[in-house]
């Protein structure tokens, strides 16, 4: 659009400078064709770059609902493994209000396999998990270490579960059984899932 009036403006000046009666009047209307031709340059570059700054925010837009809903899914995953070790400390520390005589091994044992059952599935389905191919490389590469990170921590949880339910199967006795499930505690508990730090430099990014 620019060029095409560029080009008319100085066949016109071409015409004008042939034609025109007086070099005053023709720089009078050089003058004018001039500033046409500025607020023509201005406006274009302006409309460009509303253009831009449009698809610019689009792109944001799209980006924050592809990491938004991978988010929102993965934080259902983080609350089932909070639940399932929520549920495995309830059952271990149901252990120290409870003697001999009162204690249930066959119940003891049934409740911690149901619960490695879910921490099986569970464990499946983290890694399972995928950062979303549309998600700029940066932040795609931050979500594959959120990945990793929490595949390592639910490998640690199921470990955990597993290993006291196998010291769990009957019969036990119960001191014996406290000890070897606080040494199972001791030695395979996870460490803290700790992905504040990746998610939050992804939302910064992101504007979110």
């Amino acid at each position: 659009m620019i060029y095409l009036i560029l080009a008319a403006a100085v066949v016109t000046l071409a015409l004008l400078y042939k034609f025109a009666p007086s070099r005053k009047i023709f720089v009078i209307i050089c003058a004018g064709l001039v500033a046409v031709f500025v607020t023509s340059v201005l406006v274009s570059e302006r409309q460009q770059h509303e253009k831009l700054s449009r698809a610019q925010l689009e792109e944001l837009l799209e980006q924050q609902k592809i990491f938004g809903d991978w988010y929102a899914a993965y934080q259902k995953d983080i609350d089932r493994l909070d639940r399932n070790w929520q549920s495995y400390h309830n059952i271990i520390d149901g252990l120290k209000s409870v003697d001999a005589q009162n204690f249930n091994a066959e119940a003891f044992h049934m409740r911690l396999l149901d619960l490695e059952q879910d921490s099986i599935e569970e464990q499946l389905k983290i890694h399972m998990l995928a950062a979303p191919s549309k998600l700029g490389i940066e932040n795609r590469e931050l979500v594959e270490l959120v990945i990793r990170k929490t595949q390592k921590y639910v490998d640690a949880q199921t470990k955990t579960i597993s290993l006291s339910a196998k010291v769990a199967a009957p019969p036990v006795e119960l001191e014996n059984l406290k000890l070897k499930l606080r040494d199972i505690m001791i030695r395979e508990s996870p460490e803290g899932l700790f992905t504040a730090q990746e998610i939050s430099t992804i939302r910064d990014a992101l504007g979110d």
